[in-house]
């Protein structure tokens, strides 16, 4: 191992702390949100909502021969894992800035500390590309997105999966004054100084033409953000939405609202807090898209 790649391995684990949260230590900053146990928790729940929410399915498009996949911005791996062991024949690599991933995988799989916002520069062209819960988290999408249609091999395919960063409404139960409400426009206006925009998932398939990207399809679905609906499914999956937002109010204010607002640590708990009780009244319809 030369030196170069030791100062790596080895400065990739000098965490930074923050507001009683860790987070990545490899281009410090770049990501806003923590990367400590409590987070990664959260992020292996929202695997498992996103396997309710897409009728338990990986990934939607029809993949009928892989051999070489990437998945951008992997956080604990959960999916990576999944994949590989559904396609053995293939050959995974996942990326990320933080080395949370565990040690022992899947023989077909490797991880990589990457930071996905930088130049690519893998030689061999991939077959698919899947990126997941990216809002509020990249800079640029439509370079982002273009170095994905220069990395994949002819008939390659992409795939963009994500929950819009703000809840909305269709009959306005949510009260402008209510906290969860400020939440949101707090959050969208804190993102958008810090450099990663929210409200970009809808304009995805936008990018992707631009980039090149030919068939783009485009599928949505409303999933609720509590169990206020009767349909079974949508119930269970409100049910774990409500839990999933709960965890999910300070991972993404506690770092952008201190830094982008000067916001400290009581104000922004004191608005969590807030936004938690909204999550409890069943009169508030709200859900996000995905």
């Amino acid at each position: 191992m030369d030196d170069d790649t030791y100062s790596l391995t080895a400065s990739v684990f000098d965490y930074e702390y923050e507001n009683g949260r860790r987070y990545h230590a490899y281009h410090a900053g770049r990501y806003l949100m923590p990367n400590d146990d409590k987070e990664q928790d959260r992020l292996d729940m929202l695997h498992h909502i996103y396997l309710l929410c897409w009728d338990g399915e990986l990934h939607r498009a029809p993949l009928k021969s892989v051999r070489t996949a990437l998945d951008v911005g992997c956080g604990t791996g959960i999916w990576a894992i999944d994949f590989a062991d559904l396609h053995v024949e293939a050959e995974i690599t996942a990326i990320d800035l933080s080395p949370i991933q565990p040690a022992y995988v899947p023989e077909n799989l490797q991880f990589e500390i990457v930071d996905i916002e930088d130049d690519w520069d893998y030689t061999e062209p991939f077959d698919y590309i899947h990126i997941r819960g990216m809002e509020a988290s990249i800079g640029d999408w439509p370079r982002l997105i273009q170095q994905a249609y220069d990395s994949l091999a002819p008939g390659g395919v992409i795939e963009i999966f994500d929950f819009e960063a703000r809840a909305s409404t269709d009959d306005d139960s949510l009260p402008e004054s209510s906290a969860y409400h400020q939440l949101n426009v707090l959050f969208a206006e804190a993102a958008e100084k810090m450099g990663k925009p929210v409200g970009v998932s809808r304009r995805y398939p936008e990018f992707l033409t631009a980039a090149g990207f030919k068939d783009v399809c485009h599928e949505t679905r409303k999933v609720p953000l509590t169990p206020w609906q009767s349909e079974p499914k949508m119930r269970e999956l409100g049910h774990f939405m409500q839990l999933a937002m709960s965890e999910s109010f300070e991972p993404y204010t506690l770092a952008t609202f201190t830094r982008a607002l000067d916001w400290n640590y009581n104000m922004v708990q004191a608005l969590i807090a807030g936004a938690r009780q909204d999550l409890k009244n069943p009169d508030y319809h709200i859900y996000t898209v995905a």
